[in-house]
């Protein structure tokens, strides 16, 4: 199929039909002819996907009437085409003759003049076109108007930051494998291959590359020297405070990064790893075998303990809990679309359900972390608070960081400050005696 007709399609997925795009990725790029146009799709689909609101707007100026929904694949197809036209380094002919061809292989031919006139008046008025008028949140900011609203709530100051950045494409960060390798090593191989690479401040295994690139191509990729993590989410073994012979709780621990990370750096823990979902569980053994590493790997749901815990008290628990994905946008920018406002209460309601039940396997004396790729105190704050309130056994610990926004409880990185993605972080301390 003509890839640009591909991609239509993958974004017709995600935008008409709800579904994930990471999820969806690979399939899609299994029908390419080869890993260029393979590369290509992923980035126009992602391109397309994070400016959709601001494309949309371009695309309703150009047309002269609107396309009924049920052609609304043109609708992308051309968004497709601006996008291509504005951002990717393609000669503009070419760009508007194939998406004129993709036209025709969405079975849609009598739609390829619309097609071509709507893109060649786009390339005559480019400038015109640039000026997005601020009044438009959605498409000047190119988020959905409820999402910007419930930033600005949370982050009066930082809004506009947290937005931008949400639109811009996220660095390459890698967590050394510490059994194998050493931070400085490490980016020393990459410089020898012509990969400039810099260490992660504050962390003893992070790197962020410079320029991104395949992973699997890396040095040591099949040999388990590195896994693919974010800087904010490297912090989490840091807080868990690990000592030798500790029995850790890694819940919802899909795909398994964390695990790993704490069997790097302390591997004679005993560590359980916990998803609910079968093929979520699958990953993690996955990627431990890649890593080297070995933990006992349970699916089954953290709100249900009587179903899979054996009586011991765990002296760490770490639970990334399920929570609205708010500060991965810039990886993930499906979520602005896949989210809806309704579904923060939900998160809420269910992330303490997590808290409530993994509360009494914590020895005393023992801590809990918890986090959440949030920015958005619904999430954050609010419920550690609630926590806190309703047990008394519980108190927090601070977290001492040079880096992001400190909280009255806990600890908030926001998308993009320090290289790192949006992340919640809060450390409670069980009590000896209560």
């Amino acid at each position: 199929m003509n890839i640009r007709a591909l991609t239509t399609k993958l974004i017709h997925e995600v935008l008409t039909k709800k579904h994930s795009l990471s999820q969806l990725l690979p399939t899609f790029k299994n029908q390419c002819k080869n890993t260029q146009d393979a590369a290509f799709l992923q980035a126009l689909a992602f391109g397309v996907i994070r400016w959709y609101p601001r494309l949309l707007f371009i695309t309703n100026q150009l047309l002269q009437k609107p396309i009924k929904q049920k052609n609304i694949e043109l609708v992308y197809l051309i968004c497709a085409g601006i996008y291509q036209l504005t951002e990717m380094r393609i000669a503009e002919h070419a760009v508007i003759h194939e998406t004129v061809e993709a036209a025709k292989a969405l079975n849609t031919p009598w739609a390829a003049p619309l097609v071509n006139a709507v893109l060649r008046s786009y390339q005559r008025q480019f400038q015109d076109h640039q000026k997005i008028p601020t009044t438009n949140e959605e498409a000047y900011y190119a988020h959905p108007s409820w999402l910007i609203h419930i930033i600005k709530k949370a982050w009066p100051k930082d809004w506009e930051a947290i937005l931008g950045n949400n639109n811009l494409s996220p660095p390459l960060s890698l967590r050394i494998n510490l059994q194998q390798e050493t931070q400085e090593h490490y980016i020393k191989r990459l410089e020898e291959i012509g990969l400039p690479a810099v260490p992660i401040p504050h962390t003893k295994s992070g790197i962020i590359l410079k320029v991104p690139t395949e992973i699997t191509t890396l040095p040591g990729f099949k040999e388990g020297s590195f896994s693919v993590q974010d800087t904010a989410a490297q912090f989490s073994v840091e807080f868990l405070q690990l000592a030798p012979n500790l029995r850790v709780l890694d819940a919802c621990a899909a795909p398994g990064g964390k695990t790993a990370h704490m069997l790097e750096t302390e591997p004679t823990l005993e560590v359980t790893a916990l998803d609910i979902s079968q093929s979520r569980s699958t990953l993690i053994t996955e990627n431990l075998n890649r890593l080297q590493l070995k933990a006992t790997v349970l699916t089954a749901d953290a709100k249900a303990p009587g179903t899979w815990w054996d009586g011991k008290f765990f002296d760490r628990i770490l639970l990334d809990a399920p929570c609205s994905a708010t500060g991965v946008i810039r990886r993930h920018p499906d979520i602005k679309y896949l989210r809806k406002l309704s579904d923060i209460t939900k998160l809420a309601l269910q992330q303490m359900q997590l808290l409530n039940a993994l509360w009494p396997l914590l020895k005393p004396g023992g801590i809990l972390v918890y986090a959440t790729c949030s920015i958005l105190p619904e999430e954050n704050l609010n419920v550690i608070q609630l926590f806190l309130n309703q047990q008394k056994d519980a108190s927090h610990l601070p977290i001492p960081m040079p880096c992001g926004q400190p909280q009255v409880i806990g600890h908030q990185f926001l998308p993009g400050q320090n290289e790192a993605d949006g992340f919640y972080y809060a450390r409670i301390l069980k009590a000896m005696n209560c």
